[in-house]
């Protein structure tokens, strides 16, 4: 497969290896997200609004001359070039090196580094390097990755948010013992403001396949995963629920314009949607708690 087509939270991402002459491996969470028919044809049919990346087969460069770093991890960097694109770089350590460059508008751009290192094995030219770019896709529109999990039962959302070793895995996990439930991912959903309406997406950034899927639902409850409450769960308010999103979600805090927006958007949340901060035992059912809120 050399061109695939990938859906997450209704945002269409296409990758285009052909004139790279790169082989493309889809990850095993990413299967369900895949539209196998494009890319399975080989064809390129973008529609409006959806997001083309071409992949070359060349080093990427090793200095960003006339870029400003806009951010700079471990493990990312986010530079905007003089042409007011968006350089997503991972340091040399992690292989192969490669620069993702994304027009501000996420209509179009390029994956470019030395893929001649796979020997024809394949890759995911993205991999390392996606949630940085979707939470960043996302942000222009007000929308954000949440560091939660989140199940859909009978086609209504709720979602679990928390720091890591919180529970949140164990508590979908839990869930999904029942037949009605759809995890839509264990570490990471997606929160959209659509239609008037607040919804949570699946996400393809886990390890288990079996928990996750490419499903969109309206957000009826947001809880926060929380052991200091007990077997209980305990209304928060507005303003205690934002600021715990605000510890846990992937905000942009270097691109100002974009945290004006969520800020809002998270305001109207609070109005829309209850918070609540829950505990559960771990020899307990949690469902009659996230039920009867």
């Amino acid at each position: 497969m050399r061109v695939l087509h990938m859906r997450v939270a209704g945002l269409g991402l296409w990758i285009d290896a052909r004139r790279a002459n790169v082989q493309l491996v889809i990850p095993p969470c990413h299967a369900k997200f895949i539209d196998g028919a494009a890319g399975g044809a080989n064809a390129l049919l973008p529609m409006d609004g959806e997001l083309v990346l071409c992949v070359r087969n060349q080093p990427p460069p090793s200095a960003l001359d006339g870029a400003t770093r806009l951010c700079l991890t471990d493990i990312w960097e986010l530079w905007l070039d003089r042409a007011g694109r968006y350089l997503f770089a991972i340091p040399e350590k992690l292989l192969p090196k490669r620069l993702v460059a994304i027009d501000n508008d996420f209509r179009a751009g390029e994956v470019i580094g030395d893929f001649a290192s796979t020997d024809g094995a394949g890759l995911y030219p993205l991999q390392g390097m996606e949630i940085l770019l979707f939470a960043n896709w996302l942000a222009g529109r007000g929308d954000l990755i949440l560091h939660a999990a989140g199940v859909a039962v009978n086609d209504e959302g709720y979602a679990f948010a928390g720091v890591g070793g919180a529970g949140k895995s164990t508590l979908a996990a839990k869930l999904a013992r029942d037949p009605s439930v759809t995890v839509l991912g264990e570490d990471q959903v997606i929160l959209r403001h659509q239609e008037g309406r607040f919804w949570i997406y699946g996400t393809p950034w886990h390890e288990n396949p079996a928990m996750c899927a490419p499903l969109g639902v309206p957000l009826r409850k947001l809880f926060f995963v929380d052991r200091a409450v007990g077997h209980s769960r305990v209304p928060c308010t507005p303003a205690d629920g934002v600021g715990r999103l605000l510890q846990t979600a992937f905000v942009p805090y270097y691109r100002p314009d974009a945290v004006s927006i969520i800020l809002d958007r998270l305001a109207l949340l609070a109005e829309q949607v209850p918070f609540y901060a829950l505990g559960h035992r771990l020899d307990s059912d949690p469902m009659p708690l996230v039920s009867a809120a």
